[in-house]
């Protein structure tokens, strides 16, 4: 549940399980690195209200350079 007066969200890293303080204007494409473990985390869903609701391990896909 998002708290609208709370300027910020908590999120849980997939990874490590650390509570994230998320800002309320994350928006979606967004990068975050975690504190408790280092890993770079991507905002895939932000509310409508503003805010962060799902956040995923950031994937770098390689260059297809037609090999």
């Amino acid at each position: 549940m998002i708290n609208s007066e709370n300027p910020n969200n908590k999120n849980k890293c997939p990874d490590c399980e650390f509570e994230l303080t998320v800002p309320s204007d994350t928006e979606k494409g967004e990068i975050l690195s975690c504190p408790g473990c280092g890993l770079e985390l991507e905002v895939k869903k932000t509310s409508d209200g503003g805010g962060c609701i799902d956040l995923q391990e950031l994937t770098i896909e390689g260059e297809d350079w037609g090999e």
